[in-house]
């Protein structure tokens, strides 16, 4: 049997709990967040404007690697290398800046940084 739930939105229950002996389910995006990362609230207001440089600068480049004339498989390598820096941006905000620094650098010289 197919059981079908509407996802839960703000201030609601899913549509049905059917299934689930009147119980509704308990989802990962219902949980409440006991720690906030660091990540997701800076202390500092420089630490903020570092991540909002980052988020545009990693914007940009997307935007610039999108634009290249150079096969699909070039562009998927170029994109999983900025997936990486933004990943690298959770853990450790300045390694990933300079990481973004040395990619766009590289794409001004028109060297392709696959590597």
């Amino acid at each position: 049997m197919h059981w079908h739930h509407e996802p839960p939105y703000e201030g609601g229950e899913p549509a049905s709990t059917e299934g689930t002996d009147g119980v509704a389910e308990s989802r990962i995006d219902d949980r409440q967040d006991d720690q906030t990362s660091p990540a997701a609230e800076p202390d500092e207001p420089e630490v903020a404007a570092l991540y909002a440089l980052v988020a545009e600068r990693l914007k940009q480049a997307h935007a610039r690697v999108h634009a290249l004339n150079v096969s699909a498989a070039a562009k998927t390598a170029l994109t999983r290398q900025l997936l990486m820096v933004t990943e690298t941006a959770k853990r450790d905000l300045p390694e990933a800046a300079r990481r973004l620094s040395r990619f766009v650098q590289d794409l001004d010289e028109g060297r392709m940084p696959l590597g």
